[in-house]
């Protein structure tokens, strides 16, 4: 077992026994060391003079577990939404697994991507391939980026990604994802849980966006939002679901070519992999879409592709007897520079995948665009 499925193996209380009770009784120690941390500096941006403000509408999209929640497509839906009303949008990322994030690093300029994915990392270079009309910066300081997008690139709305705890930045809006199908972390902070911070901090929040909400059932759902509302009333909740656009070869998706529907699936059993942070919501994403899923392997999340792992994948194909595998565009990311992906001989695909609104989508476009006004 992996480090990262051993952890969550841990924290979910799946081992059992007093190993695993000594095991989350130490982890359950470490967090009130660090929940105490988070309280001191959220104390400190509490803080006006400790925050810094620019000269356009900030619009902040984030979590508050650690994991995938659907981040990168809700970038792209409020992106899209910004541009259709013609503003210059940036798209500020910290640059996780970037080379060296330490300095602002002008990803994109109006959709032309100028430095590779390892430059970069692979969320921020994604955003910037699939955002034609935006600009992506990537840096840890989110206060020089932002004076780059106003004063050079001349953007006036600026969006940051994975910002609620990143709280340097002064923001207009405070939009947090929550996956539906785990939407708490198993109620603790980091490390005994997977929360970022307390829950409560939930009511710091500007508006509230439940994704995946197609994987649990309506009863569910509905004492999710009970829940919700009980720690943050006032906040606006949406509702949403990852949806699937359509698919493309690796060599189409890399050069931006057309995306083909589910209905040209030809029904061949497919090997699934990924390296996410919830690798059970893209399973369940392909097989409710009809995709015939085979055999599935999981790497870490944010997993670096090696020539070793490409031999691993061919290895499980030619085994099994599977004519073709399909992964995520996240992992498309560091696949697609692996070489030996090339000469795989076995047809590989992407999932590509969108966001869409079953509840709120009206008023949470009208709540964006006010803000980007300054309203």
């Amino acid at each position: 077992m992996k480090g990262e499925q051993l952890f969550k193996h841990i924290i979910s209380g799946q081992m059992g026994g007093s190993l695993g009770d000594a095991l989350r009784g130490g982890l359950e120690k470490a967090s009130k060391v660090y929940e105490r941390v988070i309280e001191y500096r959220n104390e400190r941006y509490n803080h006006p003079k400790h925050v810094q403000r620019v000269a356009v509408p900030v619009i902040s999209i984030g979590n508050i577990t650690v994991g995938g929640t659907g981040k990168t497509p809700m970038v792209r839906y409020v992106c899209e939404t910004l541009d259709t009303a013609h503003h210059n949008v940036s798209v500020l990322s910290r640059g996780y697994k970037a080379d060296n994030n330490k300095k602002p690093i002008v990803v994109s300029r109006q959709g032309t991507v100028d430095v590779s994915s390892f430059i970069s990392g692979d969320e921020a270079w994604l955003l910037a391939k699939t955002l034609p009309n935006a600009n992506v910066i990537i840096g840890s300081k989110r206060v020089e980026s932002a004076k780059i997008a106003v004063d050079e690139l001349q953007s006036d709305v600026l969006v940051l990604d994975d910002g609620f705890q990143h709280r340097a930045l002064g923001r207009e809006a405070d939009i947090v994802l929550i996956d539906a199908s785990h939407p708490f972390g198993y109620g603790a902070v980091l490390p005994r849980g997977l929360l970022r911070e307390p829950l409560e901090n939930l009511k710091r929040a500007t508006y509230i966006v439940l994704t995946k909400t197609n994987q649990i059932d309506p009863e569910q759902l509905k004492i999710l939002r009970e829940d919700i509302h009980a720690l943050a009333p006032l906040v606006p909740v949406a509702e949403t679901i990852h949806q699937t656009v359509g698919f493309q070869t690796m060599e189409e998706w890399s050069h931006n070519g057309s995306i083909h529907g589910i209905s040209d699936y030809d029904g061949t059993p497919l090997l699934a992999i990924s390296g996410i942070g919830q690798p059970s919501s893209f399973i369940s994403n392909l097989k409710s879409y009809g995709f015939t899923v085979q055999d599935m392997m999981s790497f870490g999340d944010h997993h670096d592709y090696s020539e070793e792992d490409v031999v691993k994948l061919w290895e499980r194909c030619f085994k099994t007897g599977i004519q073709g595998i399909i992964t995520t565009e996240k992992d498309a990311v560091k696949l697609s520079q692996v070489r030996a992906i090339r000469d795989l001989q076995i047809p590989v695909y992407v999932l590509v995948i969108g966001i869409a609104f079953t509840k709120g989508e009206e008023d949470f476009k009208s709540y964006v665009l006010q803000i980007a006004k300054g309203k």
